[in-house]
């Protein structure tokens, strides 16, 4: 790590991985709610992301945005389509790739069970992208938060979930199967 910085709703760290000697860029957002407050946070970032176009850039954490209808279920709000068109907007006009995600759909429940959305992502730069082919984002169970882990996958070797492994013998114990 080089440097940390911060403006609203933004926290960024630059640095350089060790192993390949990559720079870096990694800005974990906190969007707000309001739709204008937003607008003015993807206008604050464009100019961020295309200045730093040229090395490895990862924007992570709660957008407080869905892109389309399909990461929305339950009960609640509207769904808002202009704030899905200027939040999708943003993402093409600085060549942010979203990468597939994978164990759950929804990073986002809420405590009466019957809303979700997916609110965190990860987005790289097409450097990114490019240098690491096998990025995936993980949504992990829930825990005591509202937002569930997720985790972004960048290992090379990465093959998936480990398959079960079961023993015949087990099958023998009573109250096994």
């Amino acid at each position: 790590m080089w440097s940390t910085s911060s403006f609203a709703h933004v926290l960024v760290i630059r640095g350089q991985i060790i192993k390949t000697c990559q720079e870096f860029v990694i800005a974990n957002v906190y969007a707000p709610r309001e739709m204008v407050a937003k607008q003015v946070l993807w206008d604050q970032l464009l100019p961020f992301v295309v200045i730093n176009s040229n090395t490895n850039i990862c924007l992570c954490g709660d957008f407080n945005s869905v892109r389309s209808l399909d990461e929305k279920r339950g009960r609640g709000s509207i769904f808002r389509q202009l704030d899905t068109y200027i939040f999708n907007k943003f993402i093409d006009n600085s060549f942010l790739v979203d990468l597939p995600i994978c164990g759950r759909l929804f990073t986002w429940y809420c405590s009466n069970g019957y809303s979700m959305r997916r609110l965190d992502i990860y987005l790289l730069s097409v450097n990114c992208r490019s240098a690491w082919l096998n990025c995936i984002q993980v949504a992990h169970q829930c825990g005591l938060s509202d937002h569930v882990p997720l985790v972004l996958f960048v290992d090379e070797d990465n093959w998936g979930p480990r398959p079960l492994r079961m023993l015949k013998c087990w099958a023998n114990f009573l109250g096994y199967a």
